[in-house]
């Protein structure tokens, strides 16, 4: 203990080991951290590997010095540079890397980085997520073609994300739901690139790399769940965003809020911090670019508003085609009819009331299908109030989304949006009139959308201001280019105290995508499916620092995935709610009618 000969203070301080400081630039590196920390904390040097010190100034970070001790197992390890400047293990273990421990920025951005560790959370104000950046925008009158805009500022992005509400053309049955688009990439001085697998979330900036090891959610509440409003300039009534992360979760975090562990070849979840966006006001036909305050940003919005003038207002021609793609399915029709059997099954025996039954079409695509050009024709012949296009490095999320997950104002307000009940589109005026009508009028679709309201009044009553659940819609019917939907709204609002993140994982998977009992009826899910489901079924969307949230269900998409040899993986995840009074014939034809969107891009069929 570094203060063991008395007892003046309860909590240990952290202990820092930095590999690499045995240099003139290493000790200038941490000589400058130090002075960084030292405005909030006290900070001491373990000098000949003691913390000798007085009575009531115990310190809350100790360095250890000249170098670290041998068998001493710091708390957090910091190493400058690559690997040569430490023992070969480090490099994997060591929680802060400082890529450019020369960079002026390096001190500071590693203070702000060492805030974000769970080891540093005990110590006073350590734990506290910094304040929100202030904020500036500059609008723009012109309303060029949103791909245009796109291709020109993110084109050359390898992490860029799109939520793109491509369905502003239709009647919003949700005021304001297809109202702005983002978009936005991790460039500029403070973006930041995150992904979490094997319980260690990674977060990567030009100059530090930060590995913060244990759940992610516990991650998000530190960066995000507790925040305050950001200093926002006057924008449009109902845009939430004020930068932040953007990105998706996958299904496979249900590992946190209940459910098995069950391993995904693909990150658990993945995101972006920007800190400059493009926002397109679909109802006013304007272009907001909005940046943190300070002249970078003001430098950028010069820049992407030049640009953007310069763009066309018609979109660019599609290209003639795609290449051919041969799926493979997961389960053959014989057997997803056995597995929706197995579901009823427990269902009789009282397991669960309802299973989201799911299964994978794949392919090993050929390189040359692009996943841009892929989302281009989607997002024409699907258009969607929460279509997205996400590539965050190898993974590429191409999506048509219909239904929202969670949204959360600034202010605490609360919205779901579960879809359950689904019929196909049809040409013909009077058989598509026959379809919605027995949508609406089928007992047993209402059925799947209540059950799947009431669990989702039962999540957001875990942080909800009491008397503040309710249900604001209830099956009501939506219709898309290629489905009719019956969708409820959920609203509640969280009461003083709850933490954002303790929100969305208190929902998180979307209920719509497990059934209920939701943990029970994951352990079904479990058993019966065969391949993790990774992005699908999970959620995409954004967690800006003003506490404002906007997620959409993964569904009707495509995910992509690029290996390290180059050989390009499409998976397409398709499914539906089973209950007692499915009739399994119908549910196999529901999940051909959910693959059409994304076949009929490809021009190929449901395989057999």
């Amino acid at each position: 203990m570094i203060h063991s000969g008395h007892n003046c203070d309860p909590v240990e301080p952290v202990v820092v080991s930095v590999h690499g400081a045995d240099t003139p630039e290493g000790h200038a590196f941490v000589t400058a951290l130090r002075k960084a920390l030292d405005y909030s904390y006290r900070v001491r040097t373990l000098e000949n590997h003691t913390g000798v010190h007085a009575l009531g100034e115990c310190p809350d970070i100790v360095f250890e010095s000249p170098a670290p001790v041998e068998g001493r197992h710091p708390a957090l390890q910091i190493l400058l540079g690559t690997d040569r400047a430490a023992p070969v293990d480090v490099g994997a273990d060591a929680d802060i890397t400082v890529v450019d421990p020369l960079h002026p920025d390096a001190p500071l951005r590693t203070a702000e980085a060492m805030a974000s560790l769970p080891t540093l959370a005990a110590i006073g104000g350590l734990g506290t997520p910094l304040p929100a950046p202030g904020l500036q925008h500059v609008e723009l009158l012109d309303y060029p073609d949103p791909e245009a805009v796109f291709q020109e500022l993110y084109g050359q992005s390898g992490h860029r994300v799109w939520l793109d509400s491509s369905n502003r053309a239709a009647a919003d049955a949700v005021e304001g739901r297809n109202r702005f688009s983002i978009m936005a990439d991790d460039s500029g001085r403070h973006g930041m690139r995150a992904h979490h697998e094997n319980g260690v979330t990674t977060v990567e900036s030009n100059l530090i790399v930060t590995r913060v090891r244990g759940p992610f959610f516990a991650w998000l509440d530190r960066i995000w769940g507790r925040t305050r409003a950001a200093r926002t300039p006057e924008l449009p009534p109902g845009l939430g965003f004020a930068l932040g992360w953007l990105g998706y979760l996958g299904y496979e975090l249900k590992r946190e809020c209940g459910g098995n562990t069950v391993q995904s070849s693909l990150p658990d979840a993945s995101l972006i911090r920007c800190s400059r966006a493009v926002v397109f006001d679909h109802q006013t036909r304007r272009i907001y670019l909005l940046t943190e305050s300070g002249r970078e940003g003001q430098r950028w919005c010069e820049d992407a508003a030049r640009r953007i003038q310069r763009l066309p207002h018609v979109p660019a021609p599609l290209t003639s085609g795609l290449p051919s793609v041969q799926f493979s399915a997961a389960d053959s029709g014989e057997s997803y009819l056995q597995k929706i059997t197995a579901s009823q099954e427990e269902i009789r025996r009282g397991n669960s009331y309802e299973v989201c039954l799911t299964t994978q079409l794949s392919s090993d695509a050929h390189a040359s299908l692009d996943p841009w050009e892929f989302y281009r024709k989607l997002r024409r012949a699907s258009p969607a109030p929460f279509a997205s296009y996400i590539q965050l490095g190898p993974v590429t999320i191409a999506s048509s989304s219909p239904e929202r997950f969670l949204s959360i104002t600034a202010d605490g307000r609360v919205r779901a949006e579960p879809i359950k009940g689904t019929r196909r589109r049809d040409p013909s005026p009077t058989v598509d009139r026959h379809l919605k009508h027995d949508l609406m009028t089928s007992v047993k679709d209402r059925a799947e959308n209540i059950m799947i309201v009431d669990l989702m009044r039962n999540d957001l009553s875990r942080h909800a201001l009491p008397g503040t659940v309710s249900v604001t819609r209830l099956c009501e019917l939506e219709t898309y280019a290629t489905v009719h939907q019956l969708v409820s709204t959920v609203e509640a609002t969280i009461a003083p105290g709850r933490s954002r993140a303790a929100v969305v994982a208190a929902a998180y998977p979307p209920g719509s995508m497990t059934g209920a009992p939701k943990i029970s009826s994951m352990d079904i899910l479990d058993r019966l499916e065969s391949e993790p489901r990774g992005p699908y079924s999970g959620v995409v969307g954004y967690f800006s620092p003003n506490g404002a949230a906007d997620l959409s269900v993964t569904i009707r998409s495509a995910v992509f995935h690029k290996s390290a040899a180059g050989v390009q993986r499409l998976s397409v995840g398709i499914g539906g709610a089973i209950t007692a009074d499915s009739h399994p014939e119908e549910e196999l034809a529901e999940i051909h009618t959910k693959a059409r969107a994304i076949l009929g891009v490809l021009r190929t069929g449901f395989p057999s």
